[in-house]
């Protein structure tokens, strides 16, 4: 019996030996980075390696914050511009428009034109001997003078309809700067607003023409009354 129980006891001594033995060689081993270091040698390392990476994720933390403040500016920017482009779109509409009106009332000129130059031909045909007056002859010189003047002013008007349109298309194809302090949006208004002021000098002159022609026809009648009204001398 005690020589039994002697062999269980080195059985179970020779047991936990080798649990032992197992449980050492499954310790695992320390990295080479802080083999043979002491404790406060591997935290300053660790310090200063976490001072490195910090350093670094602020620079980059500041280039993301630079470039989405850019991001912002540029959004800015765009929405601008997008603003100009609408407003830009809106003058090239309106513009449009009021050169589509000056186009009607350009031909409504010329074919008050047109008509004047047919009556006044017409009244220099008819009353060819009454315009041989100095004063009838003068009226008539002076009217086609100014009916000149008139054709004139319409070949400036249309070469300043050009320049709206080109004026128009180069805001919108370039930076939407000021021109001599006045923006394109003030150009147009100004080139309108003398185009305003033609078109009214037109029909002055229009109306002043066909109140001239009216008179001259009244002469016309009158002389007419007084030759058939005189005395036939040359048939008593």
């Amino acid at each position: 019996m005690f020589n039994g129980n002697k062999m269980r006891a080195l059985e179970m001594n020779l047991g936990t030996s080798s649990s032992a033995t197992a449980a050492v060689s499954t310790t695992p081993k320390l990295p080479s980075e802080i083999t043979g270091k002491t404790v406060e040698e591997i935290i300053k390392e660790w310090n200063a390696e976490l001072q490195d990476r910090t350093g670094k994720f602020q620079k980059q933390a500041s280039a993301i914050a630079e470039w989405d403040r850019r991001i912002l500016q540029n959004r800015d920017v765009l929405l601008r511009l997008e603003i100009e482009v609408a407003k830009v779109v809106e003058t090239q509409a309106s513009l449009e428009r009021q050169l589509e009106l000056i186009e009607t009332h350009q031909q409504e000129v010329d074919k008050a034109l047109q008509s004047m130059e047919e009556e006044a031909e017409r009244i220099y045909k008819d009353e060819h001997g009454l315009l041989l007056d100095d004063e009838a002859a003068s009226t008539r010189d002076a009217m086609y003078e100014q009916a000149e003047n008139v054709e004139r002013e319409l070949e400036h008007m249309t070469e300043q309809i050009k320049s709206i349109i080109e004026t128009v298309n180069s805001s919108q194809g370039g930076e939407l700067e000021a021109l001599d302090g006045m923006t394109p949006l003030d150009l147009v208004v100004k080139i309108l607003n003398n185009q305003l002021t033609s078109l009214m000098w037109i029909d002055e002159k229009a109306e002043e023409f066909s109140g001239r022609i009216r008179k001259l026809a009244a002469q016309g009648n009158a002389a007419d009354g007084e030759l058939m009204a005189a005395p036939k001398y040359w048939m008593s």
